[in-house]
């Protein structure tokens, strides 16, 4: 079984976070992506937020942290794919959020 790890290395309450993300097996330990051998081990993400009235703008970085060209080739080549996924992503939260204002 495949786990995801987080490292957080940064955060600034209430304006950005800062993770090392990678897969991980049951011990902890870094392992590859299960479908992708060449996604790199560790991504870097930077997550800011900015009010904007009664809302907030969520910018998000991501990107290959500590990897081989052939990993950021990989993960270069992923951008369609992941903007799908984050959008998805983004969506549900939006949907939450908006579930939590209407109780």
């Amino acid at each position: 079984m495949l786990f995801r790890s987080w490292i957080i290395r940064e955060v600034v309450a209430p304006e950005k976070l800062v993770v090392i993300t990678s897969f991980s097996d049951e011990h902890g330990g870094v392992t590859r992506h299960p479908m992708a051998a060449d996604w790199p081990l560790q991504t870097l993400s930077k997550s800011t937020f900015q009010a904007q009235g009664d809302k907030t703008l969520m910018r998000l970085e991501w990107s290959p942290y500590e990897a081989t060209e052939a990993e950021k080739k990989a993960f270069d080549a992923a951008h369609a794919s992941m903007e799908q996924g984050w959008g998805g992503t983004m969506q549900q939260l939006d949907e939450y959020f908006a579930g939590q204002v209407a109780r």
